[in-house]
C-alpha cells in the first residue's frame, strides 16, 4: 500500500527534503497544521487577539503602509 497524499512540485522533489519537510508538504501535514492552528486560536481568544494586535503594531512600525 502506498501513501498518495504526498504531492510535491518538481523543484521540491529534486532537492533533498527531511522527513519533517516532506510531512509539512503533504496533505496530511497541512491538515494537522490547520487543526493545530485552529485549536491554538480557540484556546484563549483574548490572548490570541492581543498577540495578533501586537504583531500588527510591530509590522506597521516597520512599514507604515503595510496592509492598508
Amino acid at each position: 500500500m502506498t501513501d498518495n497524499t504526498f504531492n510535491w512540485d518538481e523543484e521540491a522533489a529534486s532537492s533533498e527534503l527531511t522527513p519533517e519537510e516532506r510531512y509539512a508538504l503533504s496533505e496530511k501535514g497541512k491538515r494537522a497544521r490547520k487543526r493545530a492552528r485552529e485549536k491554538y486560536d480557540n484556546k484563549d481568544k483574548e490572548q490570541r487577539k492581543k498577540q495578533k494586535r501586537e504583531y500588527m503594531r510591530r509590522q506597521r512600525k516597520k512599514n507604515k503602509s503595510i496592509w492598508r
